[in-house]
């Protein structure tokens, strides 16, 4: 009987112990290093790609080309060109994806990421934005990069290093919707269908097709 009683008291603790650690790095953001190395992964693209202000509202980090935009600020968006999509039998009138269109471009808000309050800079308010959306933040040991899901199957990822990983920023798109609305997968170009191994949300643990675009930095 004692012996079970050492082993209660015993699991009791340990179960208090994991408690507190949670509530600690929870109320503690330096102990989380996941999301630490996020915001510092995210700094070093000052060197490569563009990030500007629109309105003091938002900061918008553009794919090297121009044909994508990661926004972020009072509201969390992916915007992108549209005419890729509407070239491969894509019908904006049929699209049921929350989306706003405009000038042959499609505008993404996010309802599971919140917009924050601008911080000092750009960097100050990305992480701000992770800081306020931890539980959509995710990190992939696999490819060795942060995905941050904006919902409804599509994302933002960044390599946490990109002078040494090919995927440098990607973005990310549910290719379902615009199925439904006639997209015709075999003719799109510029964007790769691939099946991922999802490790968030109601579709952990599945493996589901999504639409990638994405861009490497090579070091000058």
């Amino acid at each position: 009987m004692k012996k079970k009683i050492i082993c209660f008291a015993a699991a009791a603790v340990y179960a208090i112990i994991v408690i507190v650690l949670a509530f600690t790095l929870s109320e503690n953001p330096k102990l989380d290093v996941v999301a630490n190395h996020a915001v510092e992964s995210f700094k070093t693209f000052g060197e490569i790609i563009k990030i500007n202000g629109y309105d003091e509202r938002l900061y918008n980090v553009y794919s090297p080309d121009g044909t994508e935009v990661f926004s972020y600020g009072e509201s969390v968006q992916l915007t992108i060109d549209a005419g890729w999509f509407t070239a491969a039998g894509f019908d904006p009138d049929k699209f049921n994806g929350e989306a706003i269109l405009e000038d042959s471009r499609l505008t993404f808000i996010s309802d599971y990421v919140k917009g924050v309050a601008n911080g000092s800079n750009i960097f100050d308010t990305f992480e701000n934005i992770l800081r306020s959306n931890r539980h959509a933040l995710e990190y992939h040991t696999d490819h060795v990069l942060f995905e941050l899901h904006l919902g409804g199957g599509n994302a933002f990822r960044w390599a946490k290093d990109w002078r040494t990983n090919t995927r440098g920023m990607t973005f990310v798109l549910n290719p379902q919707p615009f199925v439904e609305a006639g997209l015709e997968l075999e003719n799109l170009q510029g964007w790769a269908l691939t099946n991922v191994n999802i490790m968030h949300g109601q579709e952990s643990g599945q493996t589901v097709p999504r639409l990638l675009k994405n861009y490497s930095f090579e070091v000058k």
